[in-house]
């Protein structure tokens, strides 16, 4: 039918004076405003629902059926069945029951909008007073609720205050409305729309950008959720607000440096920016933006996140440094850490390879893994781990070559056992035997006997209180690392090894233009428990030689800085004694009854004319030295460790003489006889039956006393001059590649430079 057909009922109805409503139902606002606009003319009133309504109120419909009702003329209503609908189906035929069965004075015709299947059509007696228009019906909205306080995007035009949403969702024709209103969903329990609250700034932020979605409402405040919302005010999009705020979006890890200074709504945005987009180069940020579940829980998550990877997995240690990068520059949570430092020995034997050396309360933790798991872990595979995992204590781990089987691989196992906090029988056998033969005697040269031959010139002493050889490896590996070259002569102290006994070489350098410094924290760490380290009232593990290897490196760090900017030449580290730490774990007083007590944690004792030489003692004048790990009775137990005793620790002290490398030398491999070679490849030798293996070493700076290892086999050097060396290495008769490391006394200057071996007379072909 077409709008005129309709027309016709209405005015038939305008026409007869019957004292009752008619209904005109459209499907869509075209028709509704042809046929209002139709009917308002002359004293024709409209009325709108809204006329009674309060600001951001529902119709008053007791008023609105009292005026239908008394006032006279042609009214015309609209706008009421789109707020009825707001109440459910029930209110709206309730309403329109008791509309249709009242009397007017008038004529009123009221307008419902796509109500037909809540009309009482059925009902013979009302039906013929109901018109319903059969055009095209316009798809019913959705509504969406904004709270006032939520700042809607731009491109929304939102119906604002309750009293207007009849008349514009009547007019316009949308797929979703948006009502600002302090009214609620939950207010509208049965409503006909499918209604959504817009209550916050993360409901507006859904509507900014969809991808909003992904993040769960959860992970920030209101608060935070209306401080990107701020952002958002010129932007489109999260890329957009991230590339403004951080630079790109796509490049997220580049700005985690400056992390540890942003704001707290700083961090929570960067927080969100890890969970839309990632880190693409950072596999850790990744990781634990994806797994947390708010910017609290992000730290956690950064912690635990390398929990989830399998050392079996080929990226692990890749996974591992970007974690530990991560740490290092995010700083260090002391409950997240603590937390951490106990959980992570889920993984059993394979902790150490979850623990890093950024704290050291992780350091500490190290240690406990090394008490508990050090001998059920292979050794070479264990200083492949620490290598990775505290680097420091894996070069405190590295040999020394002293060049007597003896001392190498004692102190080796002196070092080991010490690090995971156990005494090894053999071991333990090997001491007392020395305890008898005392071999040192003849191996080493007093410590007197060295430093008159000293260069002092231009010198400075660093007097090392405590520091025994058990650290040249350590010593040496950062020496590398400054560009210090270091001359060691180890030598052996004075009986009993304590400091009073052992400073001669402090008259030496009295004179010096250079003032001595004294580094005592060694001696104090180790004999006074400095930084609260005590065996028996705080920690039973060595975690003092952390703090021993930062004391240490500090020193070498001021070494170098003085002899790079300054006129000294030459620095000397100096030792008075060593000390013992496997002496204090074994914790024994050994059975002799002696006049006098012991003294220095009970490793000495004053000789007496009635006592007789104790077993595994050692004369030192007129003190015995024990030279096992037992103690004089009397004698108070050491905190940490002790010294006074004639335990090859004790007493093996060593003088380094540290100079500074100017330039760092490049060092090559070359053939012997090749004169065309280039430096940077890979030099091949040929042998035979009665060629043997040789190689040239080239250098840009003249280097002393210079050595090539292969296999740990050390092969002397002869000096060509222009800076070149001679190397025979006639135990190496195999064909194959070869890794040789280039020393300067113990100082290696060049790692893993290969060469290769073939049998004379060979084809060519590639051996790598």
């Amino acid at each position: 039918m077409s709008l005129n057909q309709y027309i016709q009922k209405i005015d038939r109805y305008l026409s007869k004076d019957e004292g009752l409503p008619i209904v005109v139902d459209v499907q869509n606002e075209d028709d509704q405003a042809e046929l209002v606009q139709h009917y308002h003319v002359g004293k024709n009133e409209l009325i709108p629902a809204s006329k009674y309504c309060a600001p951001d109120e529902m119709p008053r419909y007791e008023e609105l059926l009292n005026d239908l009702a008394t006032l006279d003329g042609v009214l015309i209503v609209t706008g009421v069945t789109t707020y009825l609908k707001l109440d459910g189906e029930q209110a709206l035929q309730r309403f329109m029951r008791r509309l249709l069965s009242m009397s007017i004075k008038g004529h009123v015709i009221f307008f419902t909008y796509q109500c037909e299947k809540y009309l009482p059509i059925y009902d013979q007696r009302i039906a013929r007073r109901i018109v319903v228009v059969e055009n095209s019906e316009k798809r019913i909205p959705d509504i969406v609720f904004a709270d006032p306080s939520v700042p809607l995007p731009t491109k929304y035009e939102p119906i604002k205050g309750i009293e207007n949403f009849a008349a514009m969702a009547e007019a316009i024709s949308a797929d979703t409305m948006y009502l600002v209103t302090e009214k609620s969903k939950d207010s509208f329990p049965h409503s006909l729309y499918n209604i959504t609250s817009l209550q916050n700034a993360y409901d507006a932020l859904v509507l900014k950008d969809d991808s909003t979605r992904a993040l769960p409402k959860e992970i920030g405040t209101n608060a935070q959720w209306g401080y990107a919302m701020k952002l958002f005010e010129h932007k489109s999009s999260w890329a957009d607000v991230i590339d403004d705020e951080f630079g790109s979006h796509t490049m997220l890890e580049h700005i985690f440096s400056n992390y540890a200074n942003f704001s707290a709504d700083r961090k929570w945005l960067y927080f969100i920016a890890l969970k839309l987009f990632g880190a693409k180069k950072n596999w850790c940020l990744t990781a634990a933006a994806r797994k947390a579940n708010g910017i609290n829980d992000f730290k956690k998550q950064v912690y635990r996140c390398i929990l989830d990877k399998s050392t079996d997995d080929n990226d692990f240690w890749k996974c591992y440094e970007s974690r530990k990068g991560v740490l290092q520059q995010m700083g260090n949570s002391s409950s997240e850490l603590t937390s951490y430092c106990k959980v992570v020995f889920s993984k059993g034997i394979n902790t150490i390879c979850y623990l890093t050396d950024n704290t050291q309360k992780e350091q500490e933790t190290i240690f406990s893994f090394l008490d508990q798991y050090g001998l059920e872990m292979d050794r070479s595979k264990l200083l492949d781990v620490l290598s990775k995992v505290y680097p420091a204590l894996y070069q405190y781990l590295l040999p020394y070559r002293f060049g007597n089987d003896l001392l190498d691989q004692y102190f080796q196992d002196y070092k080991y056992q010490k690090v995971i906090n156990k005494i090894l029988p053999e071991f333990e056998a090997e001491v007392e035997e020395q305890a008898e033969k005392r071999e040192y005697n003849y191996i080493l040269s007093p410590r007197t006997s060295v430093i008159e031959s000293l260069n002092r010139k231009d010198a400075q002493l660093y007097f090392m209180d405590a520091m025994g050889v058990e650290y040249l490896g350590y010593i040496l590996a950062v020496c590398k690392e400054l560009n210090l070259i270091a001359n060691v002569k180890v030598c052996v102290a004075e009986l009993p090894s304590i400091t009073s006994r052992n400073k001669e070489f402090l008259e030496l350098f009295a004179d010096a233009k250079y003032q001595t410094v004294s580094i005592k924290d060694i001696d104090d760490i180790k004999h006074h428990g400095k930084y609260d380290f005590d065996f028996y009232k705080n920690s039973k593990l060595p975690i003092h030689l952390i703090k021993e290897l930062e004391v240490i490196r500090t020193a070498l760090v001021k070494i170098r800085d003085d002899l790079s900017e300054s006129p000294l030449q030459r620095v000397f580290m100096i030792a008075d004694h060593g000390a013992s730490r496997l002496a204090v774990l074994h914790d024994t007083e050994n059975v002799w009854e002696m006049t006098e007590n012991g003294q220095h944690s009970g490793r000495c004792c004053l000789k007496s004319d009635v006592d007789e030489k104790p077993d595994f003692a050692a004369d030192a004048g007129d003190f015995w030295a024990l030279a096992n790990y037992d103690r004089f009775k009397g004698g108070r137990k050491a905190n940490v460790e002790v010294h006074g005793g004639a335990t090859l620790e004790e007493l093996c002290v060593p003088i380094i003489e540290l100079t500074h490398m100017a330039e760092k030398p490049e060092i090559a491999l070359m053939p012997v006889d090749s004169d065309d070679f280039a430096i940077g490849d890979i030099p091949e030798i040929e042998v035979s039956f009665r060629k043997k293996a040789a190689l040239k070493i080239f250098s840009t700076v003249s280097l002393q006393n210079v050595s090539l290892s292969v296999d740990g086999t050390f092969y002397p050097a002869t000096d060509l001059g222009n800076n070149c060396y001679w190397v025979d290495m006639p135990e190496l008769k195999k064909q194959g590649t070869y890794y040789a490391d280039v020393c300067s006394g113990d100082n290696v200057l060049a790692e893993d430079l290969p060469f290769v071996i073939k049998k004379e007379g060979q084809k060519e072909r590639s051996l790598l």
